[in-house]
């Protein structure tokens, strides 16, 4: 479930050109115009994570062509930046970050779904516009083993982009790819949540806030965890039923049970990696969404073996499709929800912005403007 050192400096001293090759972009190949990206050149340090000229992209037949305007963070950029983690096959430097944005400038040939003007939003696998999970429409994901979104323009197939209602900023809809269909995917596609469902939100990151909003967004009951009595009070406010700080109840899963009426809850999105906790925190014929583990290493093994004779199920979640992300623009367009913004940086604070990130002191999402 997703960088560090001082804002840049002098990073615009040379204009774009019109066309051609410019001095000033040294990596520049082809008579594409210039831009500017961020690239991760080696992880283990935020030094390695470096803004540069490049090429534009070239827009084949079935592809847009997209402005950015904004990207969201997810605690895996932070991560992969760290040398946390690493994808099969992973080509070093890449353009990192899922989450973007932004105004189509150009479609090609065969494009049918999109027109220059239009704002779109990118999903996290290009490569999944619907249907079930299958290890080949997940094989590429945005920002890790492939380029992802920090850059001023960016091309995808025009199915791995969503359109973009006009009740959110280019800021609010770069906050739903990521964080936002994991929720969505755990909560809608596969609970099917219902009005007399509780479900138990582990922190105040991006997947557990959309979790909260959708969870209210269905009439369900939603119990939330954090160390902060102040992310909690405003956890509160954005419609939680019940709050627990679990620094102050270390046991927290025996709390959730405690104000279930000793019955457990209904789903837990497992983003802690807290497993054994969440198992004796859910009710019989309950499920639990595997969906990262922000919480570091945690050596205390689960019980699995529990998982069968109470009916349990542990299923993991891996973001979602195109078609994921549609409906949920839709559905929070449609109800007057929007997305929960902690902190906007500007994109020469990209890295102030991933230091930020691992801070942990955000609630919901952190963006990073770029348009």
């Amino acid at each position: 479930m997703y960088y560090v050192v001082s804002a840049c400096q002098t990073l615009w001293a040379i204009e774009k050109p019109t066309n051609g090759p410019a001095a000033g972009c040294p990596e520049l190949t082809t008579t594409s115009d210039c831009m500017k990206a961020y690239k991760l050149h080696a992880p283990k340090s935020l030094e390695n994570f470096k803004l540069g000229d490049y090429d534009e992209p070239q827009v084949l037949d079935h592809e847009v062509k997209i402005q950015v305007k904004a990207v969201s963070l997810n605690y895996r950029d932070w991560a992969l930046a760290n040398g946390w983690f690493g994808y099969p096959g992973e080509k070093l430097p890449f353009i990192p970050f899922s989450d973007a944005a932004g105004v189509v400038t150009e479609v090609g040939s065969s494009v049918t779904r999109f027109q220059v003007g239009d704002r779109v939003a990118v999903n996290f696998f290009p490569d999944w516009h619907d249907g079930a999970f299958t290890a080949e429409k997940t094989a590429r994901s945005l920002g890790g083993s492939t380029d992802g979104v920090l850059a001023e323009y960016v091309s995808f197939p025009e199915q791995a982009v969503a359109k973009v209602p006009d009740s959110f900023s280019f800021e609010e809809a770069a906050a739903f790819p990521c964080a936002g269909v994991t929720a969505w995917h755990s909560l809608v596609e596969q609970a099917q949540l219902r009005p007399t469902d509780t479900v138990l939100l582990q922190g105040t990151g991006g997947v557990s806030i959309f979790g909260l909003q959708i969870a209210r967004l269905m009439g369900a009951q939603a119990i939330i965890t954090s160390s902060s009595n102040e992310k909690l009070a405003q956890a509160r406010e954005l419609g939680a039923s019940q709050v627990i700080n679990y620094k102050e109840t270390p046991n927290w899963e025996e709390k959730a049970r405690e104000l279930t009426q000793g019955h457990g809850v209904t789903y837990v999105l497992e983003v802690a990696g807290q497993l054994a906790r969440s198992i004796k925190a859910l009710k019989a014929g309950g499920s639990i969404f595997q969906i990262g583990a922000v919480g570091g290493p945690n050596d205390e093994a689960p019980n699995l073996g529990m998982l069968p004779i109470n009916t349990q199920r542990l299923q993991g979640i891996y973001v979602g499709s195109t078609q994921m992300l549609t409906d949920m623009f839709h559905a929070f367009d449609r109800n007057g929800l929007k997305p929960v913004i902690s902190k906007t940086f500007a994109f020469d604070q990209a890295k102030e912005a991933l230091a930020y990130m691992g801070s942990g002191s955000h609630f919901g999402k952190i963006v990073v403007q770029v348009g």
